[in-house]
């Protein structure tokens, strides 16, 4: 804030204060600095009561901004007496706490106001801040007159900690005499602080009906017999609360047991839960109603009890997203007693519950779960079948191949089917269920031998699936039938099928890959020339160089980039020539072949690619940026000097491409051309990227 200032702006700011337009009040809030610190900080203060929530938080930063600490404080501490206005208290408090360490101090003095509510609102700006220093100070507010302040404090103690914090918040919560809200909020405070207590410390807790939930909470965080008896009693509670806070507690005890002492304690929490038909009846009809963090509690101890009645529940619960995953794991940890509820209850459920039990089933490996799947394929409803296909295919089901070859042919043969996610999940499913693996192909042979047996006649959808699979799982041994499908009447077939012999023969050029050369389909061409680039034979350079003349740009475009893949680096001098030459012809082309020639050069990198400096003559902006950032990447400094003209490019993309390359690479002769521009530039993108260039440059 300034001492000196305008008169005219002093009355406008003024003015603008009261202006019944909160934009107006706002901006005039940001412009306060032009006022004497002394009148500056009263205003602020009002406007910290603001009805706008945006003029109240630009008052906020602005106390935040001051380094004026002892004014600022001081100013905002009063603010915390005005009992009219609690929207001004409550912004006093926030600025406060984003005023952090530096008001302790005048907030451990205002902890001795006479006013209790600004006791109570200094202690929470305290525990906002969670400076250290304030323990001592907060310890001694304990014992403050107002319980809402002593209240307050316990809760700043769970957030501050600190020597002595934990006996002092005990001796709080298990005296009878204390108020039951500051009991609680010690309760509350120790649980934050992980403190473990002896069973026996927290018994005036424990028979309080009011107080009793938090107490077991604690007891979650004690190891002693005691407290897991006095805790599988609380499951019996007639309080609601009490029962819930005695199984959050369990499975938290549980979680940190060992072996023999979990097994035991999981035993004990079912022999309760059996023995108790009203604990079971009411924590499923909580599962309908409680807030998520009740749920996902109830949904844990329900499937640690192994309760066939709770099975339908916890499936029905997975309905909310934030539960879904919790609740599969849940039910697939209960295994065959999961399994046998749902199957018996199937007709009987909706849709979304048995779309979630396929998924179930993905990852259980029960029988009756494997024959729901396959049934599941034939369902009328789409997402249960493709619910199903997913699970077959995560579960790796060997007995759905037959299965999922049918769905796929009669998903291919209806004309009024409509989704492509179906078919792509069989797809999927077939892949994982027949790809090779550890301990045998007899699967995998087993797969290949019904797609052959269903090639004959099939329709191009069903061709085109078995290629795709063919791709995923052949070996060489199948290398006869890809080819076949490599004269398929289908462009899409062939397509897939080039795909797959690239797949089946890593690292040589397949010799039935060249019939794709010569096919009348581009996309096909296109294939064979991405896969004759993956090849590890210097035979293909000529079958490249020959679709590198091929009549469409694509697939001229693809075997350029295959070109400088495979052959520009090669140790062959006179093949990494020849690769080179028809690289460097290529910058010459089509626009899309220019393309591929700078991926090309971009993935060959050193000395070779300063060759795209071709392109910076070319009129295509797009290539002009794309040849900027490969010479950016790779260029040395003779080749980076063909960038300084581009910083004055008539496309506001290429300039500040080159200005960014410049800038990166350190070209200190781009400075005085940089600097011209920004005198005549207009586009505030790259006047941006001027600034930044010339900082870096000058740096």
């Amino acid at each position: 804030m300034q001492a000196g200032f305008d008169e005219r702006e002093r009355e406008s700011v003024i003015r603008d204060l009261v202006s019944p337009d909160e934009d107006v009040r706002r901006l005039a809030v940001e412009r306060v600095a032009v006022l004497p610190l002394e009148e500056a900080l009263p205003l602020l203060v009002g406007r910290l009561g603001d009805s706008s929530w945006r003029v109240r938080k630009a008052a906020v930063e602005r106390f935040v901004d001051s380094p004026e600490t002892e004014q600022v404080a001081s100013a905002l501490v009063a603010a915390l007496g005005d009992g009219e206005n609690p929207g001004r208290r409550n912004s006093a408090v926030e600025a406060l706490v984003h005023c952090g360490s530096r008001v302790v101090p005048a907030l451990l003095e205002a902890a001795s106001s006479d006013d209790a509510d600004v006791r109570k609102f200094v202690v929470d700006a305290l525990a906002g801040i969670a400076d250290p220093r304030a323990s001592d100070r907060l310890l001694a507010l304990l014992r403050d007159a107002d319980a809402n302040v002593r209240a307050a404090v316990a809760d700043a103690l769970g957030v501050l900690g600190g020597e002595g914090v934990a006996p002092a918040l005990l001796d709080i919560a298990v005296c009878r005499e204390e108020d039951p809200t500051v009991r609680f909020s010690a309760l509350r405070a120790l649980s934050a602080l992980e403190a473990e207590f002896d069973a026996r410390a927290l018994a005036p807790v424990l028979d309080d009906p009011i107080l009793r939930a938090g107490g077991l909470e604690l007891l979650g965080r004690c190891d002693d017999e005691q407290a897991a008896a006095v805790l599988l009693k609380g499951l019996g509670s007639g309080s609601r609360s009490s029962r819930e806070a005695a199984m959050r507690a369990l499975l938290r005890t549980l979680s940190r047991a060992d072996g023999a002492r979990a097994e035991q304690l999981a035993e004990q929490m079912r022999e309760v839960f059996h023995a108790s038909p009203a604990l079971a009846e009411g924590a499923i009809e909580r599962l309908e109603e409680a807030d998520l963090a009740t749920r996902l509690v109830i949904v844990q101890f329900l499937g640690l009890t192994g309760s066939e009645r709770a099975v339908i529940p916890i499936l029905r619960a997975g309905r909310d997203e934030a539960l879904s995953q919790v609740c599969l794991a849940t039910l697939a940890q209960m295994g065959e007693v999961a399994e046998a509820e749902i199957d018996g209850c199937w007709s009987r459920l909706e849709v979304s519950a048995r779309r979630d039990a396929c998924s179930l089933f993905g990852s259980s490996g029960g029988e009756r779960g494997a024959a729901r799947l396959l049934s599941a394929l034939e369902d009328a409803e789409l997402e249960l079948r493709i619910a199903a296909a997913r699970s077959i295919g995560e579960r790796r089901l060997a007995g759905a191949l037959t299965a999922l070859v049918r769905r796929i042919e009669s998903v291919a043969s209806d004309e009024d089917y409509e989704s492509e996610e179906e078919m792509l999940a069989l797809v999927d499913a077939l892949i994982r269920v027949a790809e090779p693996r550890a301990g045998g192909e007899a699967v995998t042979q087993q797969a290949i031998e019904l797609l052959r047996l269903h090639l004959d006649g099939a329709g191009d959808a069903v061709r085109l699936a078995i290629a795709k699979v063919l791709g995923c799982i052949g070996r060489r041994q199948d290398t006869q039938l890809v080819t076949f499908l490599l004269k398929d009447p289908s462009a899409l077939v062939r397509r897939a099928a080039v795909d797959a012999l690239a797949r089946l023969e890593p690292g040589t050029a397949a010799e039935p890959l060249r019939l794709a050369l010569a096919d009348e389909t581009a996309t096909v061409r296109i294939a064979a020339a991405s896969a004759l680039g993956a090849s590890q034979s210097d035979d293909v350079i000529d079958d490249l160089k020959r679709l590198a003349d091929d009549e469409d740009p694509r697939v001229r475009a693809s075997a350029v980039r295959s070109l400088g893949r495979r052959f520009g680096r090669a140790e062959d001098p006179q093949r990494r020539s020849a690769a080179l030459a028809v690289i460097e012809a290529a910058l010459r082309d089509d626009a899309l072949v220019v393309l591929g020639a700078i991926e090309a050069l971009d993935s060959i990198g050193g000395p070779e690619a300063a060759r795209v400096s071709a392109v910076l003559e070319r009129p295509e902006p797009e290539l002009v940026k794309e040849a900027v950032a490969c010479l950016s990447r790779h260029g040395e400094t003779a080749a980076l000097e063909a960038l300084v003209p581009m910083v004055s490019h008539g496309d506001w993309s290429v300039r500040a491409e080159a200005i960014q390359a410049l800038a990166e690479r350190g070209v200190q002769r781009a400075v005085p051309p940089i600097l011209r521009r920004l005198e005549t530039e207009q586009d505030e993108f790259v006047r941006d990227a001027i600034l930044r260039a010339l900082k870096r440059l000058e740096g």
